[in-house]
């Protein structure tokens, strides 16, 4: 099929489990409780309040974790 502009990316989108914040900036990445790799912090959408937050200068991932920056604040 042709399209106008750019072809629609296709993936496997997950949604995964909301966070609760507390006295750090550190989170697990979950998905149904299950932990969660994402392949970078380029690979995610992260929301707080509504607001996309910007990889690499908010936000960065380790593994299954994702911490905010900067570190010296909390959420």
């Amino acid at each position: 099929m042709a399209y106008i502009g750019k072809s629609p990316q296709v993936g496997n989108y997950v949604k995964l489990d909301a966070i609760s914040t507390s006295s750090t900036n550190t989170y697990n990445l979950t998905k149904d409780s299950v932990a969660f790799t994402p392949e970078s912090a380029l690979h995610i959408l992260v929301s707080l309040n509504g607001v996309i937050q910007a990889p690499l200068t908010s936000f960065s991932v380790s593994g299954s974790t994702i911490t905010f920056l900067p570190s010296s604040g909390t959420l």
